[in-house]
């Protein structure tokens, strides 16, 4: 920048200046070199002068430098920001041609790829740590999975397209963790099924009893309804919880389920918050899961009924501090999802 060169020049020759003057009337003051009163008064001057240059060109200096060193960052900034852009524009397709990482392992940096937020990015071997991990706390991941996330995605995305933008502008980051739940429990309810099929194998071998699955246990709204507010509704869940967790023989399982159900109970609670606005998306949601994953939601209130007596019997002789508040089993979401059924079914 030639207004820095050219400062830096000025500075230069005032402090060579200043030194002279300086040392002349130091000379002065010590009667090596006596000045005449006409001259030391004008080196006097002078030097004011000089030194008031120095520093108003001292302070320009600095500004500039300033400056230059703010649009030289913002500059780097930039091209930071255009190379990662770059790099993460064609993360997938490097994770796809990779040949040092297993096929699993690719799938699983993929899905989590798309369940991170924009503003959110991973390099590549951190990706992968991620995903090592991801693998080794959840479900094995089996070829065709990317294809299955896809398939469940496009049936989210056209189970939700009657609904009014309004209505979910402030559950998108959901299209997101929703699909990738649903696979969760599609792979959780497909390796408990294959563990039993072996431990059948192993028992016709061994002339023992065989298993019989029939099912996840079913769920109840109210208790999804009533979280934090009822023991009742409190106890049933952490029940229903344990008795799917008995289906998961192996630790992976356990961990696997542990991980889906925080997901799931914090997606459930999360649209049951929003009321009335969040009943199509928690349809669409629950028709997902009921069809990839095989949970069901109990909606015969006979039923309901009955598990709440067993319920109460299992808490009758509990120590609570509260008494728990009077509280519907037939939930509105309930209702609604009653009528959404039968209208579908006419």
């Amino acid at each position: 920048m030639k207004a820095i060169i050219a400062l830096e020049t000025l500075i230069k020759e005032e402090e060579k200046r200043l030194g002279l003057l300086k040392r002349q009337l130091s000379d002065h003051e010590s009667g090596e070199n006596k000045l005449t009163s006409l001259a030391k008064a004008s080196a006097e001057a002078s030097l004011e002068e000089c030194n008031e240059n120095y520093t108003k060109h001292r302070e320009q200096l600095d500004e500039l430098l300033a400056k230059d060193l703010k649009e030289l960052e913002e500059q780097e900034r930039i091209e930071e920001a255009i190379r990662r852009k770059n790099y993460f524009h064609w993360q997938k397709v490097r994770l796809k041609r990779d040949i040092v990482h297993k096929n699993d392992e690719k799938v699983e940096a993929a899905l989590i790829m798309d369940e991170l937020p924009e503003d959110i990015q991973f390099e590549d071997d951190i990706l992968f740590d991620i995903a090592e991990k991801s693998i080794e706390l959840n479900l094995t991941l089996h070829e065709g999975m990317e294809d299955k996330l896809s398939e469940i995605r496009n049936e989210f995305e056209t189970l939700l397209k009657d609904i009014q933008q309004q209505d979910i502008k402030q559950l998108e980051l959901l299209n997101f963790r929703i699909p990738i739940l649903v696979l969760h429990f599609h792979v959780l309810i497909t390796n408990i099924k294959e563990n039993i099929e072996k431990e059948n194998e192993i028992a016709k071998r061994n002339k023992e009893k065989i298993k019989v699955f029939s099912g996840l246990p079913r769920y109840e709204d109210w208790w999804i309804n009533e979280l934090w507010e009822s023991h009742q509704a409190y106890i049933s869940l952490y029940k229903w919880r344990q008795i799917i967790l008995n289906l998961c023989k192996s630790s992976d399982l356990k961990r696997a389920w542990s991980s889906i159900f925080s997901n799931w109970i914090f997606i459930k609670k999360l649209l049951n918050g929003k009321g009335k606005q969040g009943y199509e998306y928690c349809f669409a949601f629950d028709f997902l899961i009921r069809k990839y994953g095989e949970l069901e939601e109990e909606l015969d209130l006979k039923n309901i009924k009955s598990m709440e007596k067993i319920i109460n019997k299992l808490t009758k002789n509990e120590n609570f501090k509260t008494a728990s508040k009077d509280h519907s089993i037939g939930t509105k979401y309930l209702s609604y999802k009653k009528s959404k059924l039968g209208s579908k079914q006419k």
